[in-house]
């Protein structure tokens, strides 16, 4: 009868991870014209950023399905274990809305499906949240009331080296991305209430981690049980500048840095970097 945690591959944990620590990712899918990848399983991180530049066709993500989700959470009843279940953003993807599904076709109640209203790191913070919370005798009811109130305290701040998959992704008009490239202007952006927002921009590296850090604050005032955390897409030099920058001007130790999957860098492109933390109460 343990508390177990079940999420999307939008977590960016990897199998070898998700192995190590007893988490269970559901694969999201992301398919180039008739070829389909389940997320992180039948295409890596690195092999899709290659495809992503390379191919003439732009990428789709599919989210799992009720069934992906049924065999897990009846596994989760026939043992009597619970399942707190953290996934992507609903406004983002369907992915929750499957895994209710399942929950009802299922009829077991131990079943804690979270909307986490973040991606990335940002689900990734949450998620190592509850299993601290777990592994230091939390209930499973205290773990769901504390990751719901934390979500809303979850910070990303991140930079985008193109306005291109934006665009492509339909989440900017042809004219503002025109005028972006010409200008070589580098979006800045944040999930805000589950959504995808450009919250600036600047005009290259040193001047992306400026502005960054000032959106930032001149304080962390982060939950210190946990680290800032760093996320990359394909260019992990990227990362290393801004994660070099954030950690001396706030004196941080022990940050992780994490690879972004498929299902994201779709729409954020290569070469794009990201660092997160939950506010404090």
């Amino acid at each position: 009868m343990a508390i177990r945690f079940l999420t999307g591959s939008t977590s960016d944990i990897t199998p070898e991870e998700a192995a190590q620590r007893d988490i269970t990712v559901v694969p999201l899918k992301v398919l180039f014209g008739e070829e389909s990848y389940r997320d992180n399983l039948d295409i890596t991180h690195q092999e899709f950023y290659e495809k992503l530049v390379t191919s003439k066709v732009f990428p789709t993500t599919s989210q799992p399905s009720p069934a992906d989700f049924l065999p897990h959470f009846e596994q989760a009843r026939e043992q009597g274990d619970t399942l707190i279940c953290p996934f992507i953003s609903a406004a983002l993807s369907g992915t929750m809305q499957s895994a209710q599904i399942a929950k009802e076709m299922c009829g077991y109640d131990k079943i804690y499906i979270i909307d986490s209203q973040e991606s990335i790191v940002g689900l990734r913070m949450l998620i190592d949240l509850g299993i601290y919370l777990r592994d230091h005798g939390s209930t499973a009811e205290e773990i769901v009331d504390e990751l719901e109130s934390a979500k809303h305290r979850v910070r990303l701040f991140a930079m985008l080296d193109t306005l291109e998959y934006l665009h492509k992704g339909g989440r900017l008009s042809t004219a503002v991305t025109v005028l972006g490239t010409l200008l070589k202007i580098k979006p800045l952006v944040t999930l805000k209430d589950g959504l995808l927002s450009v919250m600036g921009k600047g005009r290259g590296t040193k001047d992306c981690i400026r502005l960054l850090l000032e959106m930032a604050g001149d304080d962390l005032h982060r939950d210190t049980r946990l680290p800032v955390y760093y996320g990359f897409t394909r260019d992990l030099d990227l990362c290393l500048k801004l994660k070099e920058a954030t950690d001396k001007k706030y004196n941080l130790t022990g940050a992780g840095i994490y690879s972004v999957g498929a299902v994201i860098g779709a729409h954020v492109g290569p070469n794009a970097a990201v660092f997160g933390f939950i506010e404090a109460l």
